[in-house]
């Protein structure tokens, strides 16, 4: 029966008999007038059929963003909270009808398991264009996803438009090559593409209103990040008195970690970060904003006169401490803006007083005697959870098979008790993602995966179910313009071309991150 597949499973779903009609000669009445006319848009493309209505009444004992269908006489009755809950339940009709005009008569109840389920795109590694992040839009949206999280900055590219820094665009983005694999990467003689890279290649903030506005219709909020203080090349290249040595520097033309960063002890890296927040927060207006956080290297604090004097100034215990410092200050600074801070689960090395509206977003597990982030949760701090080992999308199948993104849960982290854990997100970094090809064989059977394992109850979880609806439903994905990674694949099991057996999934990806694109092309992806 068709509505066995519905992604994410919903938590009770029932035939009821009969055929209901979903098409341009449906009609649309009822409480929430933003879902109403977005439906009005999407079913005036169907064929005709006889005529029905669709009717969305606001029920306040449906949870929130949740949602009841039922059917009766071919007409179609729509009971939610909010226009959340009942967008929701239109995106389960549309996944019903498919490509076709009709469905089998169901009585569907549905709510969500996290408020926060996300996907992170890396749009500074490499850029996407426009067409592309409102297609992964469209296809988060019928996967019931809220959070685009948006990777706008990092070592090796600006990619978006601060009007008071122009330079950040006009140099910025720009890098003289782009390593292709990992193979050399000790001894920084990677195999690499030398051809310039990211000229012009970045959102004008019209771009920006463009996107979020369109992810706005379909109920999915967008959190800008700008990754600071670590991560900044690409900006010290622009202004490089925004480091501690002041020194020309160049966009980085390598991955990993840099140990060039934002000088801390400077009040004009303050200065810098708040203005790049002033433009963004009149672009963004959900009130989150991701400042990264992560993978700060302290050598050139230990040496910089400028970050001792301001440890010594403020009596810090270390270096951490000065990084716990520039979190609360950029904390407070958003907090007058009305927004909250969100960053990698590093920002809690200083957490010995760090701002307790602070959200960690908690992607590597550091030794277990710390449980820093343990303890933050059990003191009523806030989390996303995206464990890399589980959820990054960047890696191959052989390493990470769909299986195990699919069983991820707050367990996976060991928390007993997730009442303060918010949601999820998978985030697809792009260093070794160059084209679309890649990015839609990486990315969209993990995001329907990640979406079901954000929103559905844990006991209704059932990976074999879960991977024979996605099949069954492969061809609707796939009219989105979303390419679905083969079984062949997605489950792991890659054979390695040149020893003919299972692949060591790590040693076959840092030689050739390509190497199952290669392979999946033979099932005619």
């Amino acid at each position: 029966m068709k509505f066995m597949n519905i992604i994410p499973k919903p938590l009770k779903a029932s035939a009821m008999g009969g055929t209901v009609f979903f098409s341009s000669g449906t009609k649309i009445s009822g409480d929430f007038p933003l879902t109403a006319e977005y439906a009005a848009k999407v079913l005036s493309a169907k064929p005709e059929a006889p005529e029905n209505t669709i009717t969305f009444t606001k029920d306040d004992s449906i949870a929130k963003e949740g949602y009841a269908v039922s059917c009766n006489e071919g007409n179609i009755s729509v009971k939610a909270s909010d226009e959340s809950g009942a967008f929701y339940a239109f995106m389960t009709l549309c996944q019903l009808a498919g490509k076709e005009n009709y469905f089998e008569a169901v009585s569907v109840e549905d709510a969500p398991k996290y408020g926060h389920r996300g996907f992170m795109l890396d749009s500074a590694r490499h850029f996407w264009t426009v067409d592309k992040v409102k297609q992964i839009l469209d296809v988060m949206a019928s996967l019931k996803m809220n959070i685009f999280h948006w990777h706008l900055t990092d070592d090796q590219g600006w990619r978006v438009e601060i009007k008071k820094y122009p330079l950040l665009t006009e140099k910025g983005c720009i890098r003289d090559s782009t390593p292709l694999s990992l193979k050399g990467y000790v001894r920084k003689k990677e195999e690499r593409d030398y051809t310039e890279y990211g000229r012009g290649l970045f959102y004008t903030q019209d771009d920006v209103r463009e996107i979020v506005a369109y992810a706005a219709e379909r109920h999915i909020n967008v959190i800008p990040e700008i990754d600071m203080p670590g991560h900044l090349v690409a900006a010290i290249a622009c202004y490089p008195e925004l480091s501690c040595t002041g020194e020309e520097a160049q966009v980085s033309n390598r991955w990993g970690i840099m140990d060039n960063i934002g000088c801390c002890g400077k009040e004009n890296v303050y200065n810098f970060a708040k203005d790049v927040i002033d433009e963004l927060c009149e672009l963004f207006p959900y009130p989150y904003f991701h400042i990264g956080g992560d993978e700060v290297p302290k050598k050139r604090w230990k040496k910089c006169p400028a970050c001792q004097a301001k440890i010594k100034e403020l009596g810090l215990k270390d270096e951490d401490a000065l990084q716990g410092y520039f979190n609360n200050v950029i904390c407070e600074y958003l907090k007058s803006k009305g927004r909250t801070t969100v960053g990698w689960n590093e920002i809690l090395d200083a957490s010995e007083g760090l701002d307790k509206n602070i959200i960690p977003q908690w992607w590597i597990k550091r030794k277990p005697s710390e449980n820093l982030e343990l303890k933050w949760l059990k003191n009523g701090g806030k989390m996303i959870i995206s464990l890399v080992d589980y959820v990054y999308m960047d890696h191959a199948f052989a390493i990470r098979p769909l299986k195990k993104t699919y069983s991820f849960s707050a367990a996976t982290l060991g928390i007993t008790d997730d009442t303060n854990v918010i949601g999820m997100e998978a985030p697809q970094w792009t260093e070794y993602v160059r084209n679309e090809k890649k990015f839609d064989l990486n990315t969209y059977v993990r995001l329907i995966a990640i979406a079901e394992a954000a929103w559905t109850a844990e006991n209704l979880k059932n990976y074999d179910d879960f991977e024979n609806r996605m099949e069954n439903m492969r061809g609707y994905f796939e009219s989105m313009g979303a390419r679905l990674a083969p079984p062949e694949i997605y489950h792991g099991k890659t054979i390695s071309p040149i020893f003919g057996r299972v692949a060591n999934g790590w040693k076959m990806w840092r030689k050739d991150p390509n190497f199952e694109l290669k392979l999946a092309e033979k099932y005619g992806f």
